[in-house]
């Protein structure tokens, strides 16, 4: 994976990005825990703080034939905080999280939302929730999360 491609997503060069070229750079540079989930990123808002990702993970997400829950967690903490990102335009790593589990995941594709509940100038705090291809909601989270305003940690 050429890091470069992701690292260009934050920042000023991110920030000069529209929506939709955040959206194909972020497709184009899948780091490896996003690929193997077969995500892509859908559409998003910086405006509105919302941003929209669809998952279609392979077997070794799933638990005998249920989603397991830590794919669970990982699909929507990694639509909360891209959400964050496209958002301020910094990464945003998680610092905690609270995934409330509301039914198995057995389908074959989901879709995640994440979503800006509150910005400060060091933290976030983000939301997701995770449907099924039928639309059935199968979690939900909020999590805290760093600003890392400082780029030059990224290198």
């Amino acid at each position: 994976m050429d890091v470069s491609g992701y690292l260009g997503l934050f920042g000023e060069p991110g920030a000069t990005l529209g929506e939709a070229q955040w959206m194909e750079r972020a497709n184009r540079n899948l780091t490896p825990n996003l690929a193997a989930l077969n995500a892509r990123f859908l559409g998003g808002s910086r405006a509105e703080g919302w941003l929209r990702m669809s998952y279609e993970p392979g077997p070794a997400a799933y638990n005998f034939s249920q989603l397991s829950g830590g794919s669970i967690a990982e699909m929507l903490d990694q639509a909360a905080t891209h959400c964050g990102s496209l958002a301020t335009g910094c990464p945003c790593p998680t610092l905690s999280m609270t995934v409330t589990i509301l039914r198995a995941g057995a389908a074959k594709s989901y879709v995640a939302t994440g979503r800006i509940l509150k910005l400060t100038r060091t933290n976030a705090v983000l939301g997701a929730d995770l449907d099924d291809d039928e639309g059935r909601r199968i979690a939900t989270l909020t999590l805290v999360s760093q600003l890392i305003t400082d780029l030059s940690r990224l290198a």
